[in-house]
């Protein structure tokens, strides 16, 4: 077991060291060898201004991997991408869709850019997770845009394309723009994901980027894939940079030759995702298991529940209330690391639960 060294990670440095870190989306695995190689190969090469258009074969070689088509532009990250988003699709005051609970970034480039929440909470069913589609079409004729996020963070619900087929029909119906975060596409278990551009692609700008699947969000860089006019118009919202070259090298390489490493990774994580699974169950949580991504969203009897952790338990954990409005009794849990910490994690938060009584 190799952990990150604490002063070289935010994940493991941003708390006492007596506290384990459970919480920001970083995977505690090595990156896979053929992305390391590349990295120190174009290191050793020429490291000045590449193309303002970026890699020209990496651009190829994203729309063949995801079944994309149309224009690609290269960004900082996928963040960035959203806050591009609303300022290009929208005006201060203007209303902005998304499903919550949703990954705190969609609320802050809406907020931070004088825009309304227009906030379409996902249904908890006995299955789980799922779209609320009347929702969804009642707040659609109040904006122009839809952030979405598919593997969904931080529920890990994969849709079906049953779902995505009525998110096109009502983004069609109501003239929406659709802004796709699908940077957890390659993290999926048992259904594999669809983007879903494949079923509104005139109208679906997707955001993609290799930091989370292949765990290089030191590296930042993303892309977005779309129709042309509306890849301009949300390039004209983003920052006037170069793309980070390590990083395009380390993006190709992962997609070329990662996929082995990926696989052993998925179930690895996959292991995992079983593991707080039954855990949630014997100790009474909320939880449906992630379809897609290595996070877990647990609900807990406990308000602001993630101070209390921290506090008791001494487990740093996303806090609930940071995904939207009336979560604050839930908590995400980074579930990619070593059975070994996770075990240790899970006993402090049971313990922490036993005493809160």
């Amino acid at each position: 077991m190799v952990l990150p060294p604490r002063k070289d990670s935010l994940k493991w440095s941003a708390y006492p060291e007596e506290v384990l870190p459970l919480w920001v989306a970083d995977m505690d695995f090595p990156v896979a060898e053929p992305v390391r190689r590349a990295i120190k190969e174009r290191a050793e090469g020429f490291l000045g201004y590449p193309p303002r258009e970026g890699d020209s074969e990496l651009k190829t070689l994203l729309l063949e991997k995801t079944g994309l088509s149309g224009e690609v532009a290269f960004m900082p990250g996928v963040v960035v991408g959203l806050y591009a988003a609303v300022a290009a699709f929208t005006a201060p005051g203007q209303g902005v869709l998304t499903q919550v609970p949703i990954y705190p970034p969609f609320l802050a480039a809406i907020r931070e850019q004088r825009r309304t929440v227009l906030a379409n909470p996902l249904r908890e069913t006995e299955a789980g997770y799922r779209l609320d589609l009347s929702g969804l079409e009642r707040l659609a004729y109040a904006t122009r845009l839809l952030l979405f996020c598919h593997p969904q963070n931080p529920t890990g619900r994969v849709f079906t394309e049953e779902e995505l087929l009525a998110v096109a029909a009502i983004a069609r119906k109501h003239d929406l723009i659709v802004v796709s975060d699908e940077l957890h596409a390659p993290l999926t278990y048992e259904r594999p994901h669809v983007p879903l551009a494949r079923f509104l692609p005139e109208r679906t700008l997707t955001l993609l980027g290799p930091g989370k699947a292949y765990n290089l969000a030191g590296l930042p860089l993303g892309a977005v894939v779309g129709p042309k006019a509306l890849v301009e118009a949300l390039r004209r919202h983003l920052p006037h940079t170069f793309p980070n070259v390590l990083a395009m090298a380390a993006w190709k390489a992962a997609l070329l030759e990662a996929g082995p490493w990926l696989g052993e990774v998925l179930d690895r994580l996959r292991a995992n995702r079983n593991r707080v699974a039954a855990w949630a169950q014997e100790v009474g949580l909320g939880h449906f298991p992630p379809e897609g991504t290595y996070l877990a969203w647990l609900k807990t009897p406990i308000p602001k529940a993630a101070a209390f952790f921290l506090q008791e338990a001494r487990v740093a954990l996303n806090p609930g209330e940071n995904f939207g409005e009336g979560y604050d009794r839930y908590v995400r849990l980074n579930f990619a690391t070593y059975p070994e910490v996770l075990e240790e994690g899970l006993k402090r938060l049971e313990e922490a639960l036993r005493k809160a009584g």
